[in-house]
């Protein structure tokens, strides 16, 4: 069930300056710029900052300063009373795509929430003791699941109410400060005001692996989903980016052919990959595409064999990060993420994935595996700062 929750709503005043983008679109300097420069955005707030992996005694100060951010912003009106508890619809217009959602809390202890990404220790430490401190949560986590019947029946009523001749007024209805549109309506439930939301199954995180790993650990009852049926969901990807490079291009190339066919290609548009089964590989300003030559294990398409073990990213991290490069973990500090939706700066190494097929993400939840790290990328990313909720 997604189940009522009680919220206080940002205020429409303070909608602009408050929203900030999501934060894995931004750089470290990027987001400690963001900071800087606005002091009343919920960037403040919103749990450890991405590239963050440190000492426990700085996850503790951090928590501290989110919550006197947050008592800052509480102080100055930017956040509405408690409503009765209630279900919203939101809407989310970015990177040319629009996507609606059902928000609400979904209990731990009662249903399930698959993941399909492994997360990192230090993160979500971070998150719980963020969680602990703060004692709610504001940015939700994304699921989804192959039907969802009465979500999308929640979603098509509120959105015909809102177009009515005497039309459902909206809660929130702004431009952010990085140019995204963000609606927000008390949603339409055919219980009444106060129902729950029936699901059809089991859901799959599509985006918040951490926060829910962090909500467990921090002994959360109840997380705050926002709940997109899949055809409200966009495929993207990370690319993977290292720091340094200690070889010469032709030798990264006669590493890569041991298992994959490569051959050189004019530039990082050509190769881009258009689909699974091919990775882009830019090294000191020469681009490859690569298909990797699968062998032994990750070809068996036997019941029990980890569907994850067949992915690009999985390759990509085995092969030529570990093998090739020498990284041996998804966190090591020389390499980074970034989303094919920000622009590039040249690096020393880049890896171009494709999306990741939905139901990919769905099989690999279902068996129980992991992907690697930054493994999809689904768009427009949900924002933090429109509710914060008690859990």
């Amino acid at each position: 069930m997604i189940e009522p929750v009680s919220a206080r709503v940002l205020t429409p005043e303070w909608a602009p300056t408050v929203i900030p983008a999501p934060y894995d679109s931004l750089t470290p300097d990027e987001h400690a710029q963001h900071l800087a420069d606005n002091p009343d955005s919920f960037a403040h707030v919103a749990g450890l900052p991405p590239e963050s992996f440190g000492h426990p005694s700085e996850h503790r100060q951090h928590a501290t300063r989110s919550t006197q951010a947050l008592d800052r912003l509480i102080g100055l009106g930017v956040f509405g009373g408690a409503r009765e508890p209630g279900l919203y619809v939101q809407c989310v217009e970015a990177d040319g795509h629009a996507q609606h959602a059902l928000l609400g809390g979904v209990r731990l202890a009662s249903h399930e929430l698959r993941p399909h990404e492994d997360t990192q220790p230090g993160r979500v430490h971070g998150l719980a003791v963020h969680f602990t401190e703060v004692g709610r949560m504001s940015s939700p986590v994304v699921v989804t699941a192959p039907r969802l019947t009465m979500v999308s029946d929640v979603i098509e009523a509120t959105l015909a109410a809102a177009g009515a001749s005497t039309p459902l007024e909206p809660l929130l209805d702004t431009k952010t400060a990085d140019g995204a549109r963000v609606t927000l309506w008390p949603a339409v439930v055919g219980g009444g005001e106060g129902a729950s939301v029936g699901l059809d199954g089991p859901l799959y995180i599509v985006d918040g692996h951490h926060r829910v790993a962090a909500a467990r650990q921090a002994g959360f009852s109840h997380v705050l989903v926002a709940c997109a049926p899949t055809d409200e969901l966009h495929l993207g990807s990370f690319d993977r980016e290292l720091n340094e490079l200690d070889m010469m291009p032709r030798r990264v190339m006669e590493l890569m052919r041991a298992r994959c066919d490569v051959e050189e290609v004019a530039d990082a548009a050509a190769a881009r990959p258009g689909a699974p089964g091919w990775v882009g590989v830019g090294v000191a300003g020469h681009w490859f595409r690569a298909r990797p030559r699968h062998a032994g294990p990750a070809d068996d398409t036997s019941p029990v064999q980890n569907p994850a073990t067949r992915l690009d990213a999985a390759f990509v991290h085995e092969f030529i990060l570990g093998d090739i490069f020498g990284v041996e973990s998804a966190s090591d500090p020389r390499l980074t993420y970034r989303p094919t939706t920000v622009e590039a700066a040249p690096a020393p190494v880049t890896i171009l994935l494709a999306p990741v097929p939905l139901d990919s993400v769905f099989e690999v939840a279902d068996f129980g595996g992991v992907m690697p790290p930054k493994t999809t990328y689904f768009l427009p990313k949900a924002r933090s700062g429109l509710l914060l909720v008690r859990c």
